[in-house]
């Protein structure tokens, strides 16, 4: 039992440590993670849709 306190008390003074990351940064990186996310999917989907369409008229 006396380790495992002990280990917690260790534990908070690691996580007190720690340097989290403000609100705002963390906002701003969801937004370029969202926004990068949505132009690969376009642009994956043109390119999937544009040699779909090369395809089918190769084969017809």
């Amino acid at each position: 039992m006396e380790k495992i306190q002990r280990f917690l008390k260790e534990v908070r003074a690691e996580m007190n440590k720690v340097t989290w990351t403000g609100r705002k940064e963390i906002v701003s990186g969801t937004v370029a993670v969202l926004v990068l996310s949505g132009i690969v999917s376009i642009y994956l989907w043109v390119i999937d849709f544009s040699l779909s369409q090369v395809i089918r008229l190769v084969l017809s």
